[in-house]
């Protein structure tokens, strides 16, 4: 899975929803990393500045039609496999990954 971030547009959207073997999050444009994740309720920007902190609850929004049982199950796999590297949050937000994040901050 990945989360195209639309920096400038402030739009969010799901690239291979299906894909439960990756997760990461690609920006385009330049704007305020952390208020466009807040502001699409998508989750917040880690203090690392390299991670975004994703809500399960959005991405499954963002899945769409794709979140069917069957993603539901693959997602959850997901989820544990996060859960057991340390990749979710006591709250639990899944830790994705910036593509191309030196972990300088917002962009």
């Amino acid at each position: 899975m990945l989360v195209l971030i639309d920096l400038s547009a402030g739009g969010v959207t799901l690239d291979d929803p299906s894909d439960f073997t990756r997760f990461s999050v690609a920006l385009e444009g330049r704007g305020d990393v952390a208020a466009v994740v807040r502001a699409a309720g998508l989750g917040h920007l880690a203090d690392d500045g390299a991670h975004v902190v994703v809500d399960p609850t959005a991405l499954r929004a963002l899945a769409g039609p794709a979140a069917d049982e069957a993603w539901d199950e693959g997602f959850a796999g997901m989820c544990a496999y996060a859960a057991s590297k340390g990749w979710v949050e006591a709250g639990g937000g899944l830790l994705a990954h910036i593509e191309g994040s030196d972990g300088a901050g917002p962009r």
